[in-house]
C-alpha cells in the first residue's frame, strides 16, 4: 500500500475539483466587522467615586447643602440670642446643633471615601485586585465590553442606552438605574473622545 496512502493523505492527482473547493473555503476565514470605537478604561476607587459624584442625584446634594446652611444659621442666631437677649436655653440649643452641624460636614467630606474604600475592598476579595480593566468596542449597531480580568463579555444595543453623562476623565453610559458602562477619554485606541462623543450622542436610544 503506498505510504501517502497510509498516512491518511491522497496524491495530488488524486484530488478532485470538489476537494479543492473544500480546501479553498476553509482557508478563507470571515471578515469580522471592525468596531468603529475602541476604548480601554481602568476601573479603580478613584474612577468609581467620580463617577458616583456625577450620577448621584442632583436634588439629594442641594438638600444635604441646604441643612448644613441652615443648621449653621440656627447655631449662629442662638448664639446671638444668648450674647444679646441672655437665657441659657439658646446657649444649650446651640451647643446641641454644634455636633449636628459637624457630622453632616463629616457625612458630605468623609463618607464618600469610605464608602469607595469599602468598593475597592470588595473588589480586591472578589478579583483579588484593586481595578478592572475594560475593554470596549462600538459597532454600527452595538457596543460590546470584555472584562479582562475574567473574559466576560457584554453585548448590548443602542437601543438600551438611556443617556450619557460625562465627566473629566469619563463617559457614562446609563443602561439602567443601577448599571453604567464606564468609557475613559483618555484610553481610545480607535477613533478619538470628541468623535465618539458625536457618534454615541446619535445612536443612544436607537
Amino acid at each position: 500500500m503506498d505510504e501517502e496512502i497510509l498516512n491518511g493523505a491522497l496524491p495530488e492527482e488524486d484530488l478532485t475539483e470538489d476537494d479543492l473547493t473544500e480546501e479553498e473555503e476553509e482557508e478563507e476565514a470571515p471578515e469580522l466587522e471592525a468596531p468603529r470605537f475602541a476604548a480601554n478604561t481602568v476601573l479603580n476607587a478613584e474612577r468609581q467615586l467620580e463617577a458616583s459624584k456625577a450620577v448621584s442625584p442632583k436634588f439629594a446634594q442641594m438638600l444635604s447643602y441646604f441643612i448644613i446652611v441652615f443648621a449653621a444659621a440656627a447655631f449662629g442666631f442662638l448664639l446671638w440670642l444668648y450674647f444679646t437677649v441672655g437665657g441659657r436655653r439658646n446657649l444649650v440649643l446651640a451647643i446641641l446643633i454644634l455636633p449636628m452641624i459637624g457630622y453632616m460636614i463629616y457625612t458630605r467630606l468623609a463618607m464618600p471615601k469610605k464608602a469607595m474604600q469599602r468598593w475597592e475592598a470588595k473588589l480586591y476579595q472578589n478579583y483579588g485586585v484593586s481595578e478592572l480593566h475594560l475593554c470596549t468596542e462600538f459597532y454600527d449597531k452595538a457596543m460590546a465590553q470584555t472584562l479582562q480580568e475574567t473574559g466576560e463579555l457584554t453585548t448590548e444595543g443602542y437601543s438600551a442606552i438611556r443617556e450619557m453623562k460625562e465627566t473629566e476623565n469619563l463617559f457614562l453610559l446609563r443602561h439602567n438605574a443601577q448599571q453604567w458602562y464606564f468609557v475613559e477619554k483618555t484610553g481610545f485606541t480607535v477613533g478619538t473622545a470628541d468623535e465618539f462623543r458625536a457618534f454615541i450622542t446619535e445612536h443612544i436610544g436607537g
